[in-house]
């Protein structure tokens, strides 16, 4: 797995409250998409509480769906994300 590269994330805290305790690793690109997301390094730590709430009830995750893809898209293009991910989670902004 590649070391994160979003903004922020520590092995050592989780990435949305802070805790120290039971962390995990979170792939913020999902299903087909999570093979890229660690191979570009599209991961953050969370507790195993937040990564819970994230997944049974979509807490912070298209927050982290759209930072995954600004953070990508400082080194690469919209093309380029568009090929590997297929989606584009930042229309919501625009």
């Amino acid at each position: 797995m590649t070391k994160s590269i979003i903004p922020g994330d520590s092995p050592t805290w989780c990435f949305l409250c802070g805790s120290t305790e039971n962390l995990q690793i979170h792939h913020c690109m999902h299903g087909i998409r999570r093979k890229a997301a660690d191979d570009y390094g599209l991961t953050v730590h969370l507790c195993a509480t937040c990564h819970a709430k994230l997944h049974d009830h979509g807490d912070h995750d298209l927050d982290l769906e759209q930072l995954a893809q600004k953070t990508f898209e400082e080194t690469h293009t919209r093309a380029e994300w568009m090929e590997i991910f297929g989606k584009n989670y930042l229309e919501a902004d625009e």
